[in-house]
């Protein structure tokens, strides 16, 4: 009654332009409504309309009265028409003051609109769906034809707008439409031709969605090495973006291995009515598959040294069976494959990894590539994870390491004794606050850092552990970048408490500030230095990054090193930096809660290329508490630290140049940056805009990536491209006009076990989300497309909740004076026939 009362819209739609409207435009129908503006004035206006009652009673109650006492006078007629001319000049008073207005309101529609969630992790490669006569899909394949050649898609825009992303680790948009006014929701036409159907645009509009599909099509090949359901649901629950959210549509195998739990944001749903439709992916039959997981072998060996190369073997259905694995080997281009190796692996329990382990003694130097095979059964279903291959650097030089130190730590020393006790290296130190004459264990003692090409190129790695670069200077700066950037030198740096602060605020040491992949602190204060230290041992919190990386393992297998990573007690400082570098790798942060000056904590491991050099950075000296665990774990870190920043000096005998990638050994669906440092015939670095480099994956097949040169540095180029299967990945690249010399990187792209742990559709979970948030469950996408007699379609579910709002608009003052002026001459038009009435009836 009240909004009836306020409202008093007695017009109706001037127009009606059918367009959708935007949430955030004023745009609409327009409607034309008359309202009475004195009613706006009153937040009740019953205790107006209650006013005019009572006083419109009363002038009827007086006019009555008066004429009444006249009648005597004047015949019934005369009475009447007088007392109706007066009661008219009062009710156009009452019009008056009413006020009415007339308004051109406009009517806003927000639709609804729907997200459709699709799996875009590694299980979704598992091949065990079936599409009408094609068998043996993916699970994303299967997902992808269920949204681009059913009408799913088109029977959700028929009512609302509809958003799609893919989800992993974390959840990214990748195609939306708005609604389709025009769709009808029937059987069988694509989306792109409803959408050209209904707007009307032409080519235009069908370009725009092919480019859809074709993101679409990239954005599903699955690659996330997570499978974070319960987050994604949550992420589109509490997106704000557009109308209010109708539904949301889950597209997954129900692999739910990290993060909130599913069930909890389907209860969420429910409260905002907002149901969630599952659609099941992927066979509750467990498969039959097994698997070489991954062939762990060290980047670089010596001749004649034993080496230990370790296959990890997985299998599902073949619980208490027994396999072989042989172990191939190749050296170099064109030699013929030998085996060297057979060893018999039993999978005790399902889903079990299980290491097989080989000891061999290279030989010749060079490159040796290793390819280790299962002998499976006829009955394995996935044959191309049977084989996996690893290469070895085998070089005869030994490492040349500088230790400089500003005191005799105990990182210093303990470093100094092991790489003393390794053949393969040769160690010098400079000890910077010794007096001249001190005696070390080491190849050679220095009273200063080398000043000449001679002595400074012929290192391979420097360690520095918190050192006072005030010492060196300006050409020995000069060197020192030179050094890394362009002999491919390898520095691992260590900040510390005494030296770092003295210059990092140097104007004269940017160059060394350069060298390091973290940025330090413009201006320095107190609460800077309070961040340093604690009193109580902190753990070393990796990154994935920092998991990945085989030369931070302290184990033989990404398990084992986790374990013995997280029984390290911690350290007990780090010294406070602003953050990393861009580009730069962050592999481990400290975890103390109360340090550091930013949202993120203080970064403790950390690399980057610098040129053809690598620079590997620690927040503190602490790493000999690893000792307490075992020393074994200490001088296995080191070791492979070493290993890993000189990696590029194992081909800095080349005419060529180098080829260097961050690590060796990566997940599926990482990114590989590839560096180049390329020279001409002439030893002079290359000038061309960009080189290209051949890259081939496990399954033979290639493509060729540009790398874009360096304006900074002459001679060095940059590319990336991304993993998305397991396997081996050969990079080649051939300088241009030196074809005959290629330069060569392999490679190893591995599945982390969280995503084929468990490879089975998770139904209870699909059926119990479904059901909890309001919503149906579909076994399968094409189910969820056609339906069947006790389902409908998936995209007839969810109704429209499209909000209609009214933006009024001004009064119209052209009315306003009209009107007025109708009212004034009604007024006076009334009281001046009353008067002259009167006087012909010679009233007074």
């Amino acid at each position: 009654m009240n909004g009836w009362m306020q409202m008093l819209t007695f017009g109706q739609t001037a127009a009606s332009s059918g367009v959708d409207a935007k949430p955030q435009a004023a745009g609409g129908d327009e409607l034309v409504t008359y309202r009475l503006g004195r009613l706006e004035q009153f937040d009740d206006p019953r205790w107006l309309w209650l006013g005019v009652a009572v006083a419109a009673v009363l002038l009827v109650v007086f006019v009555a009265w008066q004429y009444r006492r006249e009648s005597v006078a004047l015949p019934r007629w005369a009475t009447l028409v007088l007392g109706a001319l007066r009661l008219v000049a009062f009710a156009g008073a009452i019009v008056f003051f009413l006020e009415p207005l007339k308004r051109t309101d406009q009517e806003i529609v927000t639709e609804s609109r729907v997200a459709v969630l699709v799996d875009a992790s590694q299980s979704m490669a598992v091949e065990d769906e079936k599409v009408g006569d094609d068998a043996g899909l993916s699970r994303s394949d299967a997902v992808l034809r269920a949204l681009q050649d059913s009408p799913l898609i088109k029977e959700l825009r028929s009512q609302h707008d509809v958003t799609v992303a893919v989800f992993d680790a974390d959840v990214r948009r990748v195609a939306q439409w708005k609604r389709d006014k025009a769709a009808t929701g029937g059987r069988g036409t694509p989306p792109e031709n409803a959408a050209a159907e209904s707007t009307g645009e032409g080519d235009a509009v069908r370009d725009a969605d092919r480019d859809q599909r074709s993101r679409l099509f990239e954005a599903l090949k699955p690659s996330g090495a997570e499978t974070r359901l319960g987050d994604a649901l949550a992420a589109a629950l509490a997106d704000q973006a557009g109308g209010p959210l109708a539904g949301i549509y889950a597209f997954s195998d129900g692999g739910q291995n990290l993060g909130v739990d599913p069930l909890a944001v389907a209860d969420a749903a429910a409260l905002a009515k907002s149901p969630i439709v599952t659609v099941g992916v992927g066979s509750t039959a467990p498969r039959r598959n097994l698997r070489l997981q991954e062939l762990i072998a060290p980047s670089r060996a010596y001749p004649e040294d034993k080496v230990a190369v370790r296959a990890l073997v997985q299998g599902e259905g073949y619980a208490g069976r027994t396999f072989d694995v042989e172990l191939y080997a190749r050296e170099g281009e064109g030699a013929a494959e030998v085996r060297i190796g057979q060893e018999q692996v039993t999978l005790e329990a399902e889903g079990e990894t299980v290491p097989v382990e080989f000891d061999i003694e290279p030989a010749a130097i060079g490159r040796l590539e290793l390819e280790a095979r299962i002998v499976a059964p006829p009955d394995d279903q996935y044959g191309d994870d049977n084989r996996r291959s690893a290469e070895i650097d085998v070089v005869e030089t030994s490492t040349k390491v500088l230790l400089i130190a500003s005191g005799a730590t105990r990182d210093y020393r303990f470093l100094r004794n092991q790489l003393k006790r390794d053949r393969h290296a040769n160690v010098d130190v400079w000890l910077q606050m010794s007096p001249p004459g001190i005696s070390q264990d080491a190849d050679k003692v220095l009273e200063a850092f080398p000043s000449t090409k001679e002595e400074l190129f012929d290192y391979d790695v420097i360690v520095a552990f918190d050192p006072d670069w005030t010492q060196l200077d300006a050409q020995q700066v000069d060197l020192l970048e030179q050094w890394v950037a362009e002999e491919a030198g390898g520095l691992i740096v260590v900040a510390g408490p005494v030296h770092t602060a003295s210059w990092v605020q140097s104007p004269e040491h940017g160059k060394i500030r350069a060298l390091y992949p973290v940025e330090f602190q413009q201006r320095m204060t107190l609460l800077d230095d309070g961040l340093y230290g604690s009193q109580t041992p902190w753990q070393i919190e990796m990154t994935r990054e920092g998991i990945e990386a085989d030369f931070l393992w302290l184990g033989d297998t990404p398990e084992e090193s986790r374990d013995r990573w997280s029984r390290f007690p911690g350290v007990f400082g780090c010294y406070a930096v602003k953050g990393p570098k861009p580009g730069a790798q962050v592999y481990g942060r400290y975890s103390d809660p109360e340090a550091g000056i930013s949202v993120e904590r203080p970064v403790y491991f950390a690399d980057q290329f610098y040129g053809a050099g690598r620079v590997f950075y620690m927040g503190s000296g602490e790493l000999w508490r690893l000792r307490t665990l075992d020393p074994g774990y200490y001088e296995r870190l080191y070791t492979q630290l070493v290993r890993h920043v000189s990696q590029g000096r194992l081909l800095r005998g080349s005419s060529v140049g180098r080829l260097l990638v961050e690590r060796d050994r990566y997940f599926v669906g990482d990114t590989v940056v590839v560096r180049a440092q390329l020279s001409t015939p002439s030893r002079e670095p290359l000038d061309v805009p960009r080189v290209s480099a051949r890259v081939t994956g496990p399954n033979n097949q290639g493509v060729n990536i540009d790398l874009i040169a360096d304006e900074s540095r002459p001679g060095n180029f940059v590319g990336q491209f991304t993993v998305s299967n397991e396997g081996s990945y050969r990079i080649e690249l051939a300088p241009p006009e030196q074809t005959d010399e290629p330069l060569v990187k392999r490679i190893t792209a591995t599945v982390p076990d969280l995503e084929f742990a468990e490879t089975r559709r998770n139904e209870e979970l699909l059926t119990a989300i479904a059901a909890r948030s309001g919503g149906k469950y579909y076994a399968s996408p094409q189910l969820a497309a056609t339906g069947d007699s006790a389902l409908p379609p998936a995209g007839e579910l969810i109704e429209s909740r499209a909000e209609t709002k009214i933006l009024r608009g001004k009064p119209d003052e052209a009315f306003a004076e009209s009107l007025n002026q109708w009212l004034l001459a009604v007024i006076c038009g009334a009281l001046c026939s009353e008067w002259l009435l009167r006087r012909l009836l010679k009233l007074a």
